[in-house]
């Protein structure tokens, strides 16, 4: 399913980039989720521009007052996001992976699973859905191994109806 690795970048998240995009840090406290994305469809790159322009324009009204440190500011409350969602539109897919998650035996599954995000409006079961017609919890060996994550859900995902 991931043999189209040209149409997206995979980001380790880290402390730098957590505070480069704070908005992930809303995905990241959760921790079931492994990966995470953001759909390409135009209402996204839309809603980038927006946030985009947001950020010029309310740094550009406030410069008068705090000076060239209003882009930073604005820049971390929204422009950040508006940027990253405009990358991952109309440049490269991003898919967003935690540290612990990127050496894990089921990597290829939680990528496989961000690209479906990324390339549809698919929910969160009509994906599990079409991910269990190529990976099995036998073929992966999901209870073979006892370097599991605790809070992983990708095994209980495979066997679950």
């Amino acid at each position: 399913m991931s043999e189209k690795k040209e149409t997206y970048k995979i980001v380790v998240i880290n402390p730098l980039i957590l505070v480069l995009i704070p908005h992930l840090l809303i995905h990241y406290v959760n921790k079931q989720n492994l990966a995470f994305s953001f759909n390409r469809d135009n209402m996204i790159g839309l809603l980038g521009a927006i946030f985009t322009g947001l950020w010029l324009i309310l740094s550009a009204l406030s410069f008068e007052y705090f000076g060239a440190i209003s882009f930073v500011l604005f820049f971390f409350l929204i422009g950040s996001i508006g940027i990253t969602i405009l990358i991952n539109r109309f440049i490269i897919g991003l898919i967003f992976i935690r540290k612990e998650c990127q050496r894990c035996k089921f990597k290829k599954l939680i990528i496989d699973h961000e690209v479906i995000h990324l390339n549809s409006n698919a929910t969160e079961k009509e994906v599990w859905k079409k991910l269990k017609t190529v990976y099995t919890a036998e073929n992966i060996k999901a209870y073979n191994d006892g370097d599991i994550c605790g809070f992983c859900p990708i095994p209980s995902r495979l066997v679950e109806e």
